[in-house]
């Protein structure tokens, strides 16, 4: 098993360089071959990540060898010289005069070489515990995965009814005949679904939300274009290749790279499907099918309740909409250039897979020592599991700063916490504990901030193993006195009596090198309390939200993080009110655009609107903040401050990041709203009339642009006629002809 291991661990490293690799040319090739090839290039990451091959040229066994070398040579540099000696039998010459034996230096190097030997030792323990360790994953995230799958497909199945609507029946019938699948796909509708989606590995049905299917009653060919996409899946099989990857999550569960070629994996998948369903649409369809997008976009998803179970979702996340309705609106058929060009990238890309290779696991060497890259990995932990938290020469300490004086001056350790090292290794702080394994410090660092109500009790267990420089556990009362608590490493109990106000329990160090800290506190009465945090930055976001300090605009985004859901909704409406007041002269759009996926979707709007009347939103952000916005709300605040001409610079460049994200009706509004620079001919063809669906509205888009003086010529009149009926294409002629 260990030298499956040893393989697997080859795999993951080469896997992860095709997937980096695809991932560097994505933007490009995303933009130049087809949805489709894009999509399928990730097979190669799935090969990679799963199949132990690898052709003449292998950069994994180049790498194993050449790493091994060069640990063997760090190992024996980081040896003494005694421990050279011993290993190769020999002693220094000078030392010992000629023909006699320091029976004294031999004992030393022996003793020094059967150190070295259960260094080894420990190193080959260390990797199979990491080995059954991995084994244990796998299986666990296996079975979670089954039991999420089973689960969710049976809760979904429970209160499933078939659809009986004769028209979208026959839709479907129709579809599936169009697109030649032999086995009839069943359709249900259920309430255990927020969004249309396919279920099922080898008899597969379409599932439609109950809400969905009664706000589109009437609208069967919305309704049609939603059993298109799910029954290209099916015909793709994509449900067995979104399986696949699931499979290669579970055997390289320790790599982060594979959780985001899969999400990735997923949005190219959709982008893909969608190209397809576009290829045999109209243009009206195409627009179609895109606000179809943003209806099932204005349900409320909730991607918690399938997240990790393989099914094909029409719309999984709403952060993926802006992507995929931009390929809708970019949407083009590739030329035969393109097709060749995709052809021979193709072959580059699974060139350079091949090349990257998997180690050699041959059973002579596996009985022997395994896998050159095995060893590595086994060496360099061996290493630095025996040697002591190096700060390091590049590091640089400076005595005369804050940090390194620190140590000595208590009124510098009452203040904020400042460093200039902080290194962890393995450090976990839960509510009331913080062990760290390897530690380095010079400054100092908060570990728990108590405001108390009234004068109360703590117990403080503490215990660490110094190796080098000075480190101490300290309280530092309201007062600003400090308290040392533990200064000599060895475990200790202390009962502290904290009076009311702040008190920080901090670690200082000075160059300081530990392993093993272990502090805890307890014996205390919750209700003494009127909040605990982990340190500054937690304790400021969370006085801001209770409006005991001022917002500070510089660290808004940190506020944003350490709060709870309920919390950032009321910084939001503290932030909201000093806005409204003329408050936070700083802040501007690209400030709103980083808060923004943590703030209320109206919260965002309203920022907005305080920013318009400021002139404070930047040419680049108004896509981001209408992403993460309530769109039609924000729509209508455009709108009314064009007209108040309060968004004076807002123009067709800033039109088009916003126009798929409206309505037909808002999009209306803000474009009647436009001054004449505002609006340009080709951002009325390409940014505003494929997104308008209402004829009435199209014909007053086209009118608005010909009362800011512009006449049509007879080439724009054709143009324009694509997206006109026959009556409002003869309004705009008429109209437009009282301008000539």
């Amino acid at each position: 098993m260990e030298q499956i291991f040893r393989v697997i661990l080859s795999l993951s490293v080469s896997g992860s360089l095709v997937g980096l690799l695809l991932l560097l040319f994505r933007p490009i090739t995303g933009r130049v071959f087809s949805k489709r090839w894009t999509y399928y290039l990730w097979l190669l990451v799935l090969v990679r990540l799963l199949m132990p091959i690898h052709g003449n040229i292998n950069l994994m066994e180049y790498l194993s060898v050449n790493l091994e070398t060069a640990v063997g040579n760090w190992a024996a540099d980081m040896g003494s010289g005694a421990d050279i000696a011993a290993l190769s039998g020999g002693t220094e010459s000078g030392n010992v005069p000629h023909g006699e034996v320091d029976t004294t230096e031999l004992g030393q190097n022996t003793a020094q070489a059967g150190q070295r030997t259960e260094q080894v030792t420990k190193s080959i323990e260390w990797f199979s515990i990491v080995c059954a360790i991995w084994v244990f994953g796998v299986l666990f995230m296996m079975a979670k995965r089954i039991y999420a799958y089973g689960r969710f497909v049976n809760g979904v199945r429970a209160v499933r009814r078939p659809v009986t609507d004769d028209k979208i029946l026959r839709k479907g019938a129709e579809i599936q005949g169009r697109l030649v699948i032999g086995k009839r796909v069943p359709i249900y509708e259920s309430d255990a679904v927020d969004s249309p989606m396919l279920i099922g590995f080898c008899n597969p049905s379409i599932y439609l939300p109950s809400a969905l299917l009664a706000q589109m009653s009437g609208k069967e060919d919305e309704i049609c274009l939603i059993l298109h996409h799910e029954l290209i899946h099916n015909r793709r099989r994509d449900i067995w290749y979104k399986w696949l990857f699931q499979a290669a999550i579970c055997v390289h569960w320790f790599n982060p790279l594979v959780y985001v070629f899969n999400r990735k994996f997923h949005v190219d998948c959709e982008l893909a499907c969608d190209e397809a369903v576009m290829a045999l649409l109209s243009e009206e369809g195409r627009k179609a099918y895109g606000n179809v997008l943003l209806d099932v976009a204005q349900q409320n998803l909730n991607p918690v309740m399938h997240k990790n179970v393989p099914t094909m979702t029409l719309l999984e996340e709403k952060r993926t909409l802006k992507e995929r309705l931009q390929g809708i609106a970019r949407y083009h058929k590739k030329g035969i250039v393109i097709g060749l060009c995709s052809a021979a990238a193709l072959l580059l890309f699974i060139e350079i897979a091949v090349i990257c290779g998997a180690a050699e696991n041959t059973g002579s060497q596996a009985a022997e020592e395994g896998t050159k890259l095995g060893n590595f990995a086994a060496r360099v932990w061996g290493q630095i599991s025996d040697s002591s938290y190096d700060l390091g020469d590049s590091l640089r300490i400076d005595k005369k700063a804050v940090p390194y004086r620190m140590y000595d001056d208590d009124a510098l350790i009452a203040g904020e916490s400042e460093s200039d090292t902080w290194r962890a290794y393995n450090y976990c702080g839960g509510e009331n504990s913080v062990d760290v394994s390897k530690f380095a410090l010079n400054g100092s660092d908060a570990m728990w901030i108590l405001q108390t109500n009234k004068e109360t009790s703590l117990e403080v267990d503490s215990q660490f193993n110094l190796r080098d420089g000075r480190f101490k556990i300290v309280l530092v009362k309201p007062d600003l006195t400090v308290q040392t608590l533990n200064e000599s490493g060895e475990k200790s109990t202390v009962m502290l009596t904290l009076p009311q106000g702040r008190n920080v329990i901090k670690m200082v160090g000075q160059e300081a090198k530990l392993e093993e800290i272990h502090v805890t506190y307890g014996g205390m009465k919750k209700e003494d309390f009127d909040g605990i945090y982990g340190d500054e930055d937690l304790e400021y976001a969370y006085q801001v939200q209770e409006g005991k300090k001022p917002i500070d605009v510089s660290g808004l985004e940190e506020a944003y993080l350490y709060l709870k859901e309920e919390d950032g909704n009321k910084l939001t409406e503290r932030l909201l009110e000093e806005l409204q007041a003329g408050g936070l002269e700083g802040f501007d759009s690209k400030i709103l655009v980083k808060i923004a996926p943590d703030m209320g979707e109206k919260g965002v709007s309203e920022c907005l609107r305080c920013l318009m009347q400021r002139g404070a939103v930047s040419v680049s952000d108004w896509e981001e903040i209408f992403l993460y916005s309530d769109t039609e709300l924000s729509a209508k605040y455009l709108a009314e401050a064009l007209q108040e001409g309060n968004a004076s610079g807002f123009n067709y460049k800033m039109l088009r990041q916003i126009c798929y994200q409206v309505s037909s009706k808002s999009l209306t509004d803000i474009v009647m709203a436009l001054d004449r620079d505002g609006l340009s001919y080709d951002a009325l063809i390409n940014d505003v009339l494929p997104f308008v669906q209402k004829q009435d509205e199209a014909v007053t888009c086209v009118c608005c642009y010909i009362d800011f003086g512009n006449v049509l010529s007879d080439d724009q009149l054709r143009e324009i006629e694509g997206y006109l009926d026959e009556d409002g294409f003869y309004q705009v002629v008429e109209y437009n002809g009282k301008w000539k």
